[in-house]
């Protein structure tokens, strides 16, 4: 069978405004051949590169595409990549003054080279990266906006982000070989679900990770970055947003939890401590209709409402404002029948 080895490839079609690399037989590039396709390259035969292959214009395959050796997108604007059947490349350098947008997954068997450019994927269709692959070079201006699916049992960084900052999600070494798929999302973790547990304060972010491993995965660690000592890791499961155990150092927070089946991670903040030991207090209880309500673990500045109520729930009296200026001492006056009543504090900012 004839192969063809290649140095350069760029053919113009004079009945359309636009350059393309058109194959439809076999195509050979030798182990050491560099090959510069400044124009979208279409394959429909048999494409097979040993050798160092830039494209600048984007690639659409339709035949059968081996990809053996170094591949360099290095364009300018968007690349699209799109393939009838999955692509595999040993090695991939991204250069791209853009981004390349991934319409098929795509497998990366040895390295990937993170040097300029965003890929663009989707759930359907991540980027692959084999077991023992390296990546290396991730930053805000060269990252995998979508989602990245890791196969093997290393440790792993996933050079997920926005599009404009990375943020990785990375994980420990699984004790058994897993595929674990994870993808950032800019966008409220509240879409998700809204309701908290009953020892978060808020949701700090705006983002959210999503993360789906094998019923392989046993508990193992996971890190994300945050420049908030007070944010903490927060887990979606069982219908809420949860605390996960974990602790914050060198701008890193970490927590060990499971990853078995999909879940999702976003940060957020703790109630306070003085929180946990709020105290709430009636004297004289019972009292003859004065009486006062004692604040403990209250901070002066804290915004409170304290209402007292009959046990029909209709409200006798209620105050506002801050701790500071509160009036604590009540006279519920004669016109109050005998019976029992209940004081309920808010702190309305948590």
């Amino acid at each position: 069978m004839k192969h063809l080895s290649i140095i350069a490839l760029c053919c113009i079609s004079s009945s359309i405004s636009y350059a393309q690399f058109f194959s439809s037989t076999q195509v050979y590039v030798g182990k050491d051949a560099i090959v510069s396709v400044n124009s979208e390259m279409l394959n429909q035969g048999q494409f097979i590169s040993e050798g160092n292959l830039y494209l600048r214009k984007g690639l659409s395959n339709q035949g059968q595409l081996t990809l053996n050796g170094q591949i360099v997108l290095d364009g300018q604007g968007t690349q699209l990549i799109e393939s009838n059947l999955p692509i595999k490349a040993s090695n991939l350098i991204l250069a791209q003054n853009g981004k390349v947008s991934m319409r098929t997954p795509m497998t990366i068997e040895k390295s990937l080279s993170l040097g300029n450019g965003i890929i663009e994927t989707n759930e359907l269709n991540p980027l692959n990266i084999s077991d023992n692959a390296s990546v290396v070079g991730a930053s805000n201006i060269s990252h995998i906006k979508g989602y990245v699916l890791k196969s093997g049992d290393d440790a792993f960084s996933f050079p997920v982000g926005d599009g404009i900052e990375l943020h990785s999600f990375t994980i420990s070494k699984p004790a058994n070989y897993d595929e674990i798929k994870v993808g950032f999302v800019n966008q409220s973790p509240e879409r998700l679900n809204s309701k908290l547990s009953m020892n978060i304060a808020e949701i700090s972010g705006n983002s959210y990770w999503a993360v789906q491993g094998s019923t392989a995965t046993n508990s193992l660690e996971v890190s994300v970055a945050s420049y908030e000592a007070n944010h903490h890791l927060l887990q979606l499961r069982n219908q809420q947003w949860n605390l996960t155990a974990d602790k914050y150092s060198n701008n890193t927070v970490t927590a060990q939890t499971n990853l078995s089946g999909g879940t999702y991670f976003t940060v957020g903040k703790q109630l306070e401590a003085s929180a946990e030991m709020a105290d709430v207090s009636v004297y004289p209880n019972p009292s003859v209709g004065s009486f006062e309500v004692r604040l403990k673990g209250f901070s002066a500045d804290e915004n409170i409402s304290v209402d007292i109520a009959d046990l029909s729930g209709r409200i006798i009296s209620t105050q506002t404002g801050k701790v500071k200026t509160f009036v604590n001492k009540y006279n519920l006056g004669q016109e109050t029948a005998n019976g029992n009543y209940v004081v309920r504090v808010l702190r309305t900012e948590k």
